[in-house]
């Protein structure tokens, strides 16, 4: 289902940086850079960060006033050449979905660490797996978990068996702690439960900059 056109829609690129990106990043500043001169088309905001354990592994958000937007910027002379330069940058494949998310998603980068988790549901039961998981993400704000700030989650207007979570920490200590307390093991394990009906999962801590910050 299409979503709603008056709806934020987060645009959600992760790909891993080679060594000519790694050693200039004056050369991801300037993709980011072309991606901005798309405000009076739709485009709100944008956030970046590398996470924490590889530095190479880079996440880069687009908030678009809608998928409509987000759409239409498709038919800009400058959006095949945008590409060109993001994929050059990169040394596989670039990940890049559109995401309505549940609740306010700026609130959970606008963190010191945010949990990134891309993840992939089996093909059989799908629809299933991702209610469960809107489920547990909707639980997950009464837990009152030391270090919790906020969360936000969505499936990927592409593909109905992607998915994208976002979670604000105030450390990654904190959220590591999770899955050894015994107040939370219950969640955890119903968490783990849902994991087996994936085929591809993917976690990075991540500290975004806005755009402007260099």
């Amino acid at each position: 289902m299409a979503p709603a056109t008056d709806v934020l829609v987060v645009q959600v690129v992760q790909f891993y940086a080679n060594d000519r990106c790694m050693a200039d990043p004056s050369l991801f500043r300037a993709v980011r850079n072309m991606a901005q001169g798309w405000q009076e088309k739709g485009l709100k905001a944008q956030h970046w960060g590398t996470a924490a354990r590889q530095a190479n592994d880079v996440y880069w958000l687009l908030f678009w006033q809608s998928h409509a937007h987000a759409a239409a910027v498709k038919a800009d002379p400058l959006y095949p050449i945008l590409v060109q330069k993001r994929q050059a940058l990169a040394t596989a494949p670039v990940h890049d979905f559109h995401v309505c998310f549940s609740g306010n998603p700026r609130r959970t980068i606008e963190v010191p660490v945010t949990e990134v988790d891309l993840y992939r549901t089996n093909d059989a039961g799908a629809a299933e797996t991702q209610e469960r998981i809107r489920r547990v993400t909707h639980r997950v704000e009464s837990l009152q978990m030391q270090g919790f700030i906020a969360l936000s989650w969505g499936v990927t207007v592409e593909d109905g068996t992607r998915g994208v979570y976002l979670g604000g920490w105030r450390s990654i200590e904190e959220h590591m702690r999770l899955g050894t307390l015994d107040d939370h093991k219950v969640f955890v394990e119903e968490c783990e439960e849902i994991f087996k009906n994936f085929r591809e999962l993917s976690v990075a801590h991540v500290t975004f900059k806005a755009h402007e910050e260099m």
